[in-house]
């Protein structure tokens, strides 16, 4: 077993935490789904949410490269995995009550989200400087992702169209992003 299939086996296994969680609640919702009332914003940061799990879950294979791991640098790149799985259990409510308001559930805990979004958002440039050794000029997107979470949390706003359009944009990016990128898997 080479250095990146060992450190791999452990970043899988929280990203499928993490992917099991939101699949998991997403069967409860459909399971129950004459007692919710859903709401697009909190669909839609479902909906972001497992797409950076099966990103970095890709992305990961990035980590080959590096012939010469350490532990602080191991810890480092389990972090924003951790920080992906705590965000996908705060998208669910602890109970499993068959009545379920989105909306409420969302204005409760959305704040929470976006706090986590800008720990994801930091965990990224570093990783992308430090690791992947790119240059800030090549993360303008992350950048103008904080620039929204952070205007958006400080808004204190709770219009619906307000979220509404935060939210879609935010997936917006991310998928453009993600068509932009050259994330492909090479010399297997």
């Amino acid at each position: 077993m080479s250095p990146f299939e060992f450190i791999t086996v452990l970043i899988s296994i929280i990203l499928g935490l993490g992917i099991t969680t939101i699949l998991t609640g997403v069967a409860e919702r459909i399971k129950h789904f004459a007692h919710t009332r859903l709401y697009a914003p909190y669909v839609i940061w479902i909906f972001i949410v497992f797409v950076l799990h099966i990103h970095e879950w890709w992305n990961s294979f990035t980590l080959r490269s590096i012939e010469v791991w350490s532990l602080p640098m191991f810890l480092f790149i389990l972090l924003y995995p951790i920080v992906l799985y705590v965000l996908a259990h705060l998208l669910f409510p602890s109970n499993n009550d068959q009545d379920f308001d989105a909306k409420e559930f969302y204005f409760a805990n959305y704040r929470r989200y976006f706090v986590i979004a800008i720990a994801l958002i930091g965990l990224s440039v570093i990783h992308n400087l430090f690791v992947e050794r790119l240059t800030i000029a090549s993360q303008a997107g992350q950048f103008s992702a904080f620039v929204i979470v952070i205007a958006f949390i400080l808004s204190k706003t709770k219009r619906e169209i307000v979220h509404t359009v935060a939210a879609s944009i935010l997936l917006i990016m991310l998928i453009v992003s993600l068509i932009l990128s050259n994330d492909t898997l090479t010399n297997f």
